[in-house]
């Protein structure tokens, strides 16, 4: 009898020691997307979880494109950190820059100095590079007063909804960008390719497939073609993965779009990869596509979003008081 309850009380130890230590679930009213990530007692160290079950969270994330880490209190720089640290992949540097943004701590950045009162249109990091980050982490160190949401949108229910008609095309003929840099039109060549160095710029471009040509010493056109629909190497399935929307004039708000002069003016633009214009029809497709596809929540204090940047689009929605999200790309 003894034998029998001691065995029983082991196997009882082993059950509560073998229980699950985090809880999943979604959002009121956003199932399935992004997943909800919970610690079932406080105490539990995030990245020491990550480090035991890394093939379950990376099956989540290749599930659901989004995984959000909620009541673990990644509140500092330092803990987003070592949160970062458990990755066999290394955080990347951020290259080829399209907007203004300041390093926290080593590639770590602050989300974006773009300003408050603005949106921030639907993307996929990077995409127009010829190499992105499969990875995209956002940190919630400061939510904002009012709104400062990153809203969300699985690529993958992006095209599904775009029109047949435009989704074959961008299909056929890809995306092709223009970026115009000069003084006062946006970044300078030195901050966007953070070199100093005119010939490093140029082996860049030739890396990177971009065809360059230099106004005078300030002043530099690139522009080069890539695919628009892509394929997920893990998951296979065909994902909406460009800044054909982001970059083109179309998704400029009306009052800056009517003061332009020339297409000069502009530090990006976006055609089919044949050089044909795309149309303010098509580019209102793509931005009702995102409409529906998109998911928005608010921050709270402690909360990190553990992206595919593949799967997952992003944006930014006008904020007022302190805010401070951060940003690391693996």
């Amino acid at each position: 009898m003894d034998e029998r309850l001691s065995r029983l009380k082991s196997a009882r130890a082993g059950n509560i020691l073998g229980a699950p230590k985090v809880d999943y679930g979604f959002l009121p009213g956003h199932q399935p997307f992004p997943m909800l990530l919970r610690p079932r007692a406080a105490g539990l160290i995030p990245g020491e979880w990550v480090k035991g079950n890394a093939a379950e969270l990376e099956e989540k994330v290749k599930r659901h494109g989004a995984v959000l880490f909620r009541d673990f209190h990644i509140d500092t720089v330092e803990r987003f950190q070592d949160f970062i640290r458990v990755f066999d992949a290394q955080p990347l540097e951020y290259k080829q820059r399209s907007s203004p943004r300041y390093e926290v701590a080593r590639n770590v950045y602050h989300s974006t100095t773009y300003p408050a009162d603005q949106p921030i249109n639907m993307h996929s990091e990077n995409s127009y590079a010829r190499k992105w980050a499969m990875r995209i982490l956002f940190c919630c160190i400061q939510p904002a007063a009012v709104q400062g949401e990153t809203p969300i949108a699985d690529t993958r229910v992006v095209l599904r909804h775009l029109r047949e008609a435009t989704r074959e095309k961008f299909r056929e003929l890809g995306v092709r960008y223009v970026r115009h840099i000069a003084p006062n039109l946006g970044l300078s060549w030195q901050e966007i390719f953070q070199t100093k160095d005119r010939a490093a710029v140029e082996e860049e471009c030739r890396n990177s497939g971009m065809a360059y040509e230099w106004k005078d010493e300030q002043r530099l056109v690139l522009s080069w073609t890539q695919e628009a629909i892509h394929v997920h190497p893990v998951t296979g399935e065909e994902v909406w993965f460009n800044h054909a929307f982001f970059f083109n004039k179309y998704a400029l708000p009306e009052e800056v779009l009517i003061s332009l002069v020339s297409d000069d003016e502009l530090p990006f633009n976006t055609f089919f990869g044949d050089g044909t214009p795309i149309s303010l029809s098509e580019i209102e497709d793509i931005r009702s596509a995102y409409h529906y596809s998109t998911v928005c929540f608010p921050w709270q204090k402690g909360d990190l979003l553990y992206m595919d940047n593949m799967l997952t689009a992003h944006g930014r929605s006008p904020y007022e008081g302190d805010r401070q999200i951060l940003v690391s790309m693996l």
